[in-house]
């Protein structure tokens, strides 16, 4: 896909249309999200077994992964087969080595938010994210003020990383280029993204509400309703990659999509 060099400032409506516009992405393979959705998560369990390298190394392949969902949704955009081993087509391309140094600073970035949360709970936070270890009542204020921290602080991250393993593998920009020029890129559509945002907040409490009214009239047991939430998760995931591409076609797609 061929990027323009400079991120079009699009209208404050248009935001709310991604998700609706990645519905309509799964709605034409659903089977081939589904497979490599599965597989995406299999093969992050397989990591999780192992020690210590089982958590940083996902991180550093998050953006190359990140980068295989976008091609897999280009593929079904295209009205292409999507298959399975797009999903690390980053890591195949003569970008691997970049897109693996995207993960690093990704994983530097992290590591720098845990680093200021520690500061202000001595770890309570990073010790439930990575080890379960529950707060106490007594912990529970300075957890949840290192959580807004880390929250504030990841807003800006995840704003240099929506764009960036998009930039790096299709206009061959340095990871550092590519951050700041996806920061920015975020920053002048950010109505667009508040948008976005608002309607993912509306869906997902709308999904939430109807999920607990099916579980309280069926009287489901929480296995069943995890067995019963897990395809809608795999479904607002699909649509999730489907809206990042279609965020990406918008923005920095050398044509004006249609409505």
């Amino acid at each position: 896909m061929k990027l323009l060099t400079q991120p079009r400032l699009i209208d404050s409506k248009s935001g709310q249309t991604w998700l609706m516009a990645g519905f309509r992405l799964f709605h034409r393979q659903p089977l081939t999200w589904t497979l490599i959705l599965f597989i995406y998560w299999a093969s992050m369990l397989m990591f999780a077994f192992i020690p210590i390298f089982g958590m940083i190394v996902p991180l550093i392949l998050s953006p190359g992964l990140s980068m295989g969902f976008i091609e897999v949704a280009r593929a079904v955009d295209q009205k292409t087969p999507a298959p399975p081993p797009l999903l690390i087509s980053a890591f195949r391309s003569d970008r691997a080595k970049l897109v693996l140094m995207l993960g690093v600073w990704y994983v530097v970035e992290l590591m720098a938010i845990f680093l200021i949360t520690m500061v202000i709970d001595g770890g309570l936070l990073v010790e439930w994210i990575t080890a379960g270890a529950m707060p106490t009542a007594e912990q529970m204020p300075s957890v949840q003020k290192s959580s807004f921290v880390a929250i504030a602080l990841y807003i800006p991250v995840m704003m240099a990383f929506w764009f960036a393993p998009q930039l790096v593998v299709w206009s061959g920009f340095t990871p550092l280029k590519a951050l700041f020029f996806s920061f920015f890129a975020v920053w002048r559509n950010k109505f667009a993204f508040i948008r976005y945002l608002l309607t993912w907040i509306g869906l997902t409490l709308f999904v939430g509400a109807v999920s607990a009214l099916i579980g309280q009239s069926m009287t489901l047991e929480p296995n069943t309703m995890t067995a019963f939430l897990f395809p809608i998760t795999l479904i607002l995931m699909s649509v999730a990659h489907g809206s990042f591409y279609y965020s990406t076609k918008v923005i920095f797609g050398d044509e004006e999509p249609q409505s």
